[in-house]
């Protein structure tokens, strides 16, 4: 897949166009990028996807930023994997905000990417004050000779799947929902650093991680079932998201145990995939206690996680 941070100097092939943040690249999103490929392939056209860094909200409501659900790497990533041939991902400013949707679609989806076609969902809105609605893109479509192409919503448990949906249910701790909603399991990359070494001493050696993207959304304080992938191979691990409270630690953390996994990690990179959450953050009154626990969860792990 050819990427571009930029608006092309050339002019691009004919081609089918979708536009949106697609952060997650969700099961609505992939329905929306299959539509594109598809028609893409039968015309004989280029698929494109526009998408945008950083998110709108962080230029339009830095308050109401988001927690990202996939970085800008994972999201190019499963853009080539969807089979998109071109995503192209501009610059959110205010500058760009301001611009009416009409300018957007004429400068830049018809002038430099040769639209052809336009596929958005159903509830996708762009342009100056979001006036860009999918009936209004319908009557431009007719002006502007492009087809409009409106995907409707893909539903879990009855309501549309939404980027939003699915961090709302990373932040209770419900990653299994999330991953239906994905379509994979919440996953996040991290790098293995020196703890303070009580894992090993409770005979539970933890791999203490810290975060490859700060932006990444990080689920809900407890204890999950997940796979821990390092290098080619793959293990099932238990993972722990909180305070240590039994050590009356006030500093958060996030640790696994990688269940037969012998190596040590310092200084490794991790690939974790959430597939259940297990038990919230708790107290103990003993290490006895504790290490009871744990012996629990691995049972837990061994149970739930396929590998």
């Amino acid at each position: 897949m050819r990427v571009l941070r930029k608006l092309p100097a050339r002019t691009l092939q004919p081609s089918v166009v979708t536009i949106g943040c697609f952060d997650g690249i969700h099961l609505g999103h992939r329905r929306i990028l299959n539509e594109v490929v598809m028609l893409a392939a039968g015309l004989g056209l280029r698929s494109v996807v526009v998408t945008f860094e950083p998110h709108p909200l962080a230029v339009l409501q830095p308050d109401e930023q988001p927690s990202m659900l996939t970085t800008s790497s994972e999201k190019i990533d499963l853009l080539g994997r969807a089979g998109i041939n071109t995503t192209v991902i501009l610059k959110f400013s205010s500058k760009l905000a301001c611009k009416p949707a009409e300018w957007f679609v004429r400068k830049v989806l018809l002038e430099r990417l040769a639209m052809r076609r336009l596929v958005i969902g159903y509830d996708f809105r762009f342009g100056r004050g979001r006036h860009g609605s999918p009936s209004y893109v319908e009557a431009l479509g007719e002006r502007m000779d492009f087809g409009v192409d409106i995907i409707p919503p893909v539903t879990y448990l009855g309501s549309p799947i939404s980027s939003t949906r699915v961090r709302t249910a990373i932040l209770r701790g419900d990653v299994a929902s999330a991953a239906e909603m994905l379509g994979r399991p919440y996953s996040f990359t991290a790098l293995v650093v020196r703890g303070e070494g009580r894992g090993r001493r409770l005979s539970f050696p933890t791999a203490n991680l810290s975060l490859r993207s700060q932006s990444k959304i990080v689920p809900a304080k407890g204890v999950y079932g997940v796979r821990v992938r390092i290098g080619n191979r793959i293990y099932r691990g238990a993972l722990y998201i909180g305070s240590k409270p039994t050590f009356e630690s006030s500093g958060g953390t996030i640790e696994v145990y990688v269940v037969g996994g012998r190596q040590s990690l310092y200084g490794k990179r991790v690939g974790i995939e959430f597939i259940k959450r297990l038990r919230d953050e708790r107290r103990f009154r003993s290490e006895r206690e504790l290490m009871r626990a744990i012996d629990a969860d691995v049972g837990k792990v061994l149970e739930v996680v396929a590998i």
